[in-house]
C-alpha cells in the first residue's frame, strides 16, 4: 500500500452494521485518489473491531485501534489523528449520518487556502432529515451558546464533520481536552485566527445503531466552555463532578431540615441526608459526568453496590467533620453540613475516576 494523502478517521461505538456501507460511501466518493480509512473503536460489545480487522483483511486502506481501556469521543478521534499517515486528516462519525460526497469539496476548499473546512446542517443549501424536531432545538441552543463563546458566527459550530491539515491538528493536540465535549469546537476554540469554510450537506437519518445525543449535551458543553474559562485548569469532567454535587446538595439539605424538624438529631439527620444525596449523584453522575462509560442493567445496580460500600468511607468523614464543626460552631448548622459535603465530594471523585467509571473500573468485564 502506498502512503495515502488522505486520512478519513472514525470514532466508533457498537456500529458494526455501519462499517461495510462507509467505507463503500468512501471509495465512490474517494474514487481515483489516495485513502485510508482509519477506525477508532472503544471496544464495542457488538463485535465493530472485529468487523473493521475483516475489512481490512479485505482493503488495505483499511486500520482499526481498538481501545481497551479508554473511552471517549475527543481522545478516540486524537488517537485517530496521531496513527493517521495522509498529509490531509476528515473527521466523521459512523453512524451514516454523514456524507462521503461531500469530501471531494472540502479538500478542494483546502487546496484553495482554507484551514478547516466543515459540513454544515444548518447553511443554505443544507438538509436536516436526520434532527428530530428535539435534537434541533438542542442544536439551536448549543450553537447560540458556542458562538458566543467563541466570538464566532458559524452556522454549525458543533458539527462532527470537518477536514483540516494532520499538521494543524496535530499541533493543536497537546491543548486541546481529551474528555472534552466536541472535537471541532474544540480545535477552532485553539484556532481563532485560521480561516474556516463551512459547506452544506444533506444530514442522514441513522440507519442502524442508536443516536448519541440526548439532554445532557448541553450540560456537557457548559462544562467544557467553564473548563475552557479556566485554561483547562479544571477538567470538564470534575467542572461536571462537583456540578452534580452542588445539586445533590439541595437535595441534601431539604432532608436534612425536614429530618431535623420531624426530631431527628443532627448527626442521624446528616446521615440520612448523605445517604440519599450519595445515590441521587450516583445516578446522575453515571448519565451525566460519565456518559461515555455509563452503566446500565445490572451493571448500574453492581456500581450503586460498589459506590455505596467504597463512598462509606466518605459517609463516615462527612458526619464525622460535620459533627465536630458543629458541635465547635455552637449549632451552626450550614457551615458543619458543608464542611463535611466538602471532604465527601473530593473522596468521591477520586473513587468514582479511579474504580467506579475509569479505565481501572472493577466492573469491567475482560474480554
Amino acid at each position: 500500500m502506498t502512503t495515502p494523502s488522505i486520512s478519513v478517521v472514525v470514532p466508533t461505538y457498537n456500529e458494526a452494521a455501519n462499517v461495510q456501507m462507509i467505507y463503500e460511501g468512501l471509495a465512490q466518493a474517494l474514487s481515483g485518489r489516495s485513502w485510508e480509512l482509519v477506525v477508532v473503536d472503544d471496544d464495542s460489545p457488538d463485535g465493530t473491531a472485529d468487523t473493521v480487522r475483516a475489512l481490512g483483511r479485505q482493503h488495505d486502506n483499511v486500520r482499526c485501534v481498538q481501545r481497551v481501556q479508554e473511552r471517549g469521543l475527543c481522545s478516540a478521534v486524537h488517537w485517530g489523528v496521531q496513527v493517521a499517515h495522509g498529509d490531509v486528516v476528515v473527521i466523521m462519525d459512523g453512524d451514516l449520518q454523514h456524507e462521503p460526497a461531500l469530501i471531494p469539496q472540502m479538500l478542494e476548499a483546502l487546496q484553495a487556502g482554507h484551514d478547516i473546512v466543515s459540513g454544515s446542517r444548518f447553511l443554505q443549501g443544507a438538509s436536516e432529515q436526520g434532527l428530530s424536531q428535539r435534537r434541533r432545538r438542542l442544536s439551536d441552543w448549543g450553537n447560540r451558546l458556542t458562538n458566543r463563546f467563541l466570538g464566532t458566527a458559524l452556522s454549525d459550530p458543533l458539527t462532527g464533520f470537518f477536514a483540516t491539515s494532520r499538521r494543524l491538528f496535530l499541533e493543536s493536540i497537546p491543548q486541546m481536552q481529551a474528555d472534552g465535549f466536541k472535537v471541532f469546537f474544540d480545535l477552532v476554540y485553539h484556532n481563532r485566527k485560521v480561516t474556516i469554510r463551512e459547506l452544506p450537506f444533506a444530514f442522514q437519518r441513522r440507519r442502524h445503531g442508536q443516536s448519541k445525543l440526548d439532554l445532557y449535551v448541553l450540560w456537557l458543553l457548559g462544562c467544557d466552555i467553564v473548563s475552557k474559562l479556566s485554561r483547562g485548569m479544571l477538567p470538564p469532567r470534575l467542572i461536571s463532578f462537583v456540578g452534580v454535587g452542588l445539586i445533590g446538595s439541595i437535595f441534601h439539605f431539604s432532608i436534612l431540615y425536614a429530618s431535623m424538624d420531624l426530631g431527628a438529631v443532627f448527626w442521624l439527620a446528616q446521615a440520612i441526608a448523605t445517604v440519599v444525596a450519595m445515590v441521587f449523584n450516583f445516578t446522575i453522575n453515571n448519565v451525566l459526568t460519565y456518559s461515555d462509560d455509563r452503566l446500565r442493567g445490572t451493571g448500574f445496580y453492581k456500581g450503586l453496590l460498589l459506590y455505596s460500600l467504597i463512598a462509606s468511607v466518605g459517609i463516615v468523614a462527612n458526619v464525622s467533620t460535620a459533627q465536630i464543626a458543629y458541635l465547635r460552631l455552637h449549632g451552626h448548622t450550614f457551615i458543619a453540613a458543608t464542611t463535611g459535603l466538602v471532604i465527601d465530594v473530593i473522596w468521591r471523585f477520586v473513587v468514582s475516576n479511579r474504580l467506579i467509571w475509569g479505565r481501572s473500573s472493577m466492573l469491567r468485564k475482560p474480554r
